[in-house]
């Protein structure tokens, strides 16, 4: 369905094709989001034809819906690697972005747009952009139509210009963005909302697998305090507010958010603007983008267009009916996010809601691009939880820093008595609390050399021994696993033995001693239409058969050997019936047989 290609230069070599012999991906996913960057994640093999021909930041990757002839992503290679898995197979990873994040390689200089509209301020951003970027990596104004925001002034101040769009506009007065082709070239469009409102529902029974809805009211302000350009930067901390223009008052209230939620005050600040009505009117725009509860919904999809080509294909932008009667859903939402994996394109990963309505952070956009799965490799975990404690260290950036005589402490507020997050390192140890200075220290290295955690994530754990605490499960320093049960779903069990005709199995009675001795139990393989014999027990080179033999026609037995591939089906296990037409036991039966073999022993 999906074939990938990329381009250097002009020159287009085909890197993932179904049904081609090389050039295949070992695995490959994108993700499209509003207002945010696309990205994708691709992994190939040494025989891909594209193996030597990747050039980061120049190679242009192109993912095509051969379905449809739709470009799903297309833009340059961000970053490779190689590696190679303990296995010795080798992989070469490719990080892409899509064409949006061109914006970030430019700079704004510092300049003070004063009543400009929105066209003309993008207009002036990407000129400047335009001017210091190579041909390629031109971007022109396409679409907008947003017009408001004429009388407030703008400031760039040396952010990339995707900031700049940002903290200008999207933060201030809403709006989405997103890079399209057009007549050869590449152009923004800023619009109120993109996408389209569609047919296809997504409902229980149908294409939705399971649905989550959350809420976060966390941004909610209902008592807003404006803060324009600081007045005397030199002196004081004052700025400018809107007490000249709102008969005296420094607030903004949001009477239907405080009548649901209460007062909460919180303020807003805009370095740029100098005059009292103009303040009023940007906190009360920014009151109404920017107070309201957001709703998150998480949902598992199937995306019948790709079986059926009636059926509308899910889009990041388009909106959605949404029926769940169960968790009375009952509502068009728009979908905000799509991560799709080439092999399986009829699974889409989708966010639904107001989760995706901000822009990138740029500054970490990199390190938020969608986790890439290699199948198969055990790194994956390792990697994962790699990169979660990267981004819970950059984001960990707020804290204090406290030295005392003979300890060290990172605490979310300065003083030990209040802190309720606290890092404390001393001689004894160190260690985390969530619950305050005296613990309890929940992650900790000790002085005694232990090491104490709720979760350890590791490429390889070393050690001689592994204890639950309660012995229910142990490894002792020879390999031997003691467990009291052990429960294996969609496995194999291998076994390899010293003998072509035994397992080493025993099955024992702690109470009446031994019930099947190690290596008296093996299996039969029957020939091809042979009903065979299902177990047999064997002992001192002897084989003595059970009269239980399974066969296809026997509705009341419940093991079959299937043909000649060795394989058992069991159900139940019955054995050979006693003189009263009730089954032998387990034990009955082995004794039995051992009486057997006793006899012919003795002959």
């Amino acid at each position: 369905m999906y074939r990938i290609t990329i381009s250097n230069g002009g020159t287009v070599t085909v890197l993932h094709e179904h049904g081609s012999a090389d050039a295949v991906a070992a695995a490959g996913r994108f993700a499209e989001e509003v207002n945010q960057i696309p990205s994708a994640a691709i992994s190939i093999l040494p025989f891909n034809p594209c193996w030597e021909l990747l050039n980061e930041r120049k190679t242009i990757v192109t993912i095509t819906n051969t379905l449809t002839g739709e470009e799903e992503f297309e833009g340059p290679l961000l970053r490779s690697g190689k590696r190679m898995t303990p296995a010795g197979e080798a992989y070469k990873s490719l990080v892409c972005e899509g064409y949006l994040g061109y914006l970030c390689d430019s700079i704004q200089p510092y300049h003070h747009y004063e009543s400009t509209t929105v066209t003309e301020f993008l207009t002036a951003l990407l000129d400047n952009h335009n001017s210091v970027m190579p041909e390629e990596k031109h971007i022109y104004l396409g679409s907008c139509d947003i017009s408001g925001d004429n009388t407030n002034s703008k400031t760039t101040a040396y952010r990339n210009t995707l900031e700049e769009i940002r903290e200008n506009l999207i933060n201030r007065i809403g709006g989405e963005i997103r890079i399209r082709k057009a007549g050869g070239r590449l152009v923004l469009d800023f619009l109120t909302q993109y996408g389209s409102v569609c047919d296809t529902t997504i409902e229980l029974a149908k294409n939705i697998q399971s649905v989550e809805v959350s809420s976060d009211p966390s941004n909610i302000i209902t008592r807003l305090i404006p803060l324009g350009y600081q007045l005397h930067p030199e002196e004081t901390a004052e700025r400018l507010t809107i007490a000249e223009v709102n008969d005296g008052s420094i607030y903004i209230d949001d009477a239907a958010a405080m009548a649901k939620y209460g007062v909460i005050v919180g303020t807003a600040v805009f370095d740029d603007i100098t005059i009292p009505a103009n303040l009023k009117a940007a906190g009360q725009s920014y009151l109404a983008n920017n107070n309201r509860a957001r709703k998150a919904f998480q949902a598992q999809v199937v995306d019948l267009s790709v079986l059926d080509p009636s059926e509308q294909s899910l889009k990041a932008g388009n909106t959605y009916r949404f029926r769940n009667s169960l968790i009375d859903l009952d509502e068009d939402l728009r979908l905000m996010k799509r991560t799709v994996d080439i092999y399986k394109p009829y699974e889409p990963e989708v966010e639904i809601g107001d989760k995706a309505e901000r822009i990138t952070d740029i500054s970490v956009r990199t390190a938020r691009l969608i986790e890439y799965d290699i199948p198969k490799q055990k790194q994956d975990i390792l990697a994962s939880a790699k990169a979660t404690a990267t981004d819970l260290i950059n984001a960990g950036i707020n804290g204090y820093v406290v030295v005392n005589g003979n300890e060290i402490l990172i605490m979310d507020t300065p003083d030990k008595d209040t802190a309720t997050k606290v890092w404390r390192w001393n001689s004894g140890g160190f260690g985390y609390s969530n619950t305050g200075y005296s613990g309890p220290y929940n992650t900790a290295i000790t002085m005694n050399g232990a090491i104490v955690a709720d979760f350890i994530t590791a490429g390889v754990l070393r050690g001689m021994e592994i204890n639950n605490g309660n012995g229910a499960f142990h490894v002792d320093e020879n390999g031997n696993v003691s467990a009291s049960s052990v429960q294996i779903t969609g496995g194999n069990i291998n076994m390899v033995t010293d003998s072509a005709n035994s397992f080493n199995i025993q099955i024992k009675n702690p109470d009446n001693g031994m019930i099947l001795q190690s290596g008296m139990l093996r299996f039969a393989v029957p020939t091809a239409g042979d009903t065979g014999t299902a177990i047999i027990v064997h002992r001192n080179g002897l084989d003595c058969y059970s009269s239980f033999t399974p066969g296809t026609s026997n509705a009341d037995v419940s093991i079959r050997l299937l043909g000649n591939t060795g394989q058992v089906m069991a159900k139940d296990i019955l054995f050979d019936k006693d003189s009263n037409g009730s089954y032998y036991s387990l034990a009955s039966l082995i004794n039995n047989i051992n009486s057997r073999l006793e006899a012919l022993e003795g002959n």
